[in-house]
């Protein structure tokens, strides 16, 4: 049977007022019959891949408490512990204490926390994994209700925590002043950098992009400073003034590699004997022109200027410093005019490996396939494999199919999402996925999230699938069971019987 794409709740959403009672009642049994289909044929589905049915249960079904304890024995407690599908709650926690696995319930974000939650399962809980928790409701009052059990390392580095002046000010003793200095969520400001002045870690706050930093705050702290670190953070927006301000503090090699500076001819000339030329050959938030690069010819690294990805590249450049140029650079460099043509003329001159590895070759352009076929003993196979640029089709794939390295074409997602934007259907998908069968990486293909799995797909591939990494991320309609199907489909399991049409796989 085909997969069922409109279930009954899809026609619920229709805007009840604006039908009449009977319309409304005709609709809700069209939407109950869809309904009871579609529990028919996925409980069918399932029936005949038993695997299947425990690991989609257990990762995406919302279990309640009569199905965990039923089924107790088969459950794995640290998946389940994971779930987002549960319907959480003070008791279903407390029924089944002694089966959760609590470093994994700490990381959960899906538990309705709270302080009554946390006071219940007190000598339960991993409490650095909850310090790191972005779903705790963080508040004062939560923090000092369990201060003696918060790992404050971890909460010194939580963007998340309430961040005030007073907050810090109270638990000077407690706190990770290396995390804290480093944490972008604090209310940074003069005063508060002032009064910790001793505290902080000054690496981590010249590195930290959380400061509002500005000339007046540079010079406030200039004693204090990582000039090295402060010369790279991002926030910092250093005019000709400041720089000259503070010359022979500056790293002038991280400052040549910022993209944030005013940068200018004039800003070079300024400073032309302190720029380290290499990072600045690199750099591709410079006002590159042809004027630009005649004008400090002798300074530049021309192997760091083949990495430059700014839109300065033109064919005439290219020919104009042909010997100049580094071609292995250039061949992973993504912002030259590449074309079938470009690829062609300096053919001699790439590095093929490099080259089949960029990310911006034309594959979308008129001759494509030629410039494949024309070079298929230069490229690097693995390289095209792994490209998510390629025009990806069932087409394309037979066409080279003994060149792929079909483990980076499992991993590719833009080849599945490109057969998903296709629309095949899952038996057509299907063929093409058993037509090689035999190549495939079924762990990665299992674990292919970009593939567009339906019930009819796994039905074709479930000899090699495996169960228990495709379940991790496709539930295949399971919440469309009732507890009393899914209840019946485990006691089978339990019981050792062998469901019809049961495929192991």
């Amino acid at each position: 049977m085909p997969d069922i794409t409109l279930p009954g709740s899809a026609l619920r959403t229709v805007v009840a007022h604006a039908l009449t009672p009977a319309s409304a009642n005709r609709l809700e049994l069209v939407a109950q019959t869809l309904d009871d289909v579609q529990q028919r044929e996925t409980r069918a589905f399932f029936e005949a891949h038993v695997p299947l049915l425990q690991q989609c249960v257990q990762n995406h079904y919302p279990l309640d408490a009569e199905l965990l304890a039923a089924h107790a024995m088969r459950w794995d407690w640290r998946r389940v512990s994971a779930s987002p599908a549960i319907p959480w709650s003070l008791d279903l926690l407390t029924q089944f204490e002694d089966c959760w696995d609590w470093d994994t319930l700490s990381k959960n974000p899906f538990l309705p926390w709270s302080g009554a939650l946390l006071q219940a399962f007190v000598r339960r809980w991993n409490w650095s994994l909850l310090s790191g928790n972005p779903a705790l409701p963080w508040s004062l009052e939560l923090l000092e209700t369990f201060a003696p059990l918060w790992d404050w390392r971890v909460l010194s580095r939580n963007a998340e925590l309430p961040w005030t002046g007073a907050l810090i000010t109270g638990n000077t003793h407690l706190w990770d002043w290396v995390g804290l200095s480093w944490n972008d969520g604090l209310p940074w400001n003069v005063t508060l950098m002032t009064r910790f002045a001793e505290r902080w870690d000054w690496t981590g706050l010249s590195a930290n992009p959380g400061l509002p930093l500005d000339a007046e705050l540079v010079a406030e702290f200039a004693p204090f400073w990582n000039w090295s670190w402060l010369s790279r953070n991002t926030q910092i927006s250093a005019d000709a003034a400041l720089l000259h301000a503070y010359a022979d503090h500056w790293d002038w090699t991280a400052l040549s590699q910022r993209r944030l500076l005013r940068w200018d001819v004039e800003l070079l000339a300024q400073f032309e004997p302190r720029w380290d030329w290499k990072a600045l050959s690199a750099n591709a938030a410079l006002p590159w022109d042809e004027a630009l690069l005649r004008r400090w010819e002798a300074h530049w690294d021309w192997h760091a200027l083949s990495s430059n990805n700014a839109p300065l590249w033109s064919e005439a450049l290219l020919e104009r410093y042909a010997e100049l140029w580094d071609w292995e650079q250039l061949s992973e460099n993504p912002a030259l005019p590449w074309s079938p043509a470009l690829v062609s003329r300096w053919a001699a001159h790439w590095d093929w490996d490099r080259l089949s590895w960029n990310p911006a070759l034309p594959w979308a352009q008129d001759g494509a396939a030629a410039m494949l076929a024309a070079h298929a003993d230069r490229w690097d196979w693995a390289g095209l494999s792994h490209n998510e640029t390629m025009p990806w089709s069932q087409g394309w794939v037979d066409a080279f199919a003994d060149h792929w390295d079909w483990e980076r074409l499992s991993a590719n997602p833009a080849l599945f999402a490109a057969l998903a934007r296709d629309g095949a259907a899952p038996d057509v998908l299907a063929a093409f996925i058993q037509r090689y069968a035999d190549r495939w990486n079924w762990a990665t293909l299992s674990g292919q999230t970009a593939l567009p799995w339906s019930q009819g797909l796994y039905r074709q591939c479930a000899a090699h699938a495996f169960a228990h990494l495709v379940a991790q991320h496709q539930d295949f309609g399971v919440g469309a069971l009732s507890a009393e199907t899914v209840g019946s489909l485990l006691a089978a399991l339990d019981s050792g019987d062998i469901l019809p049409g049961a495929n192991f796989a």
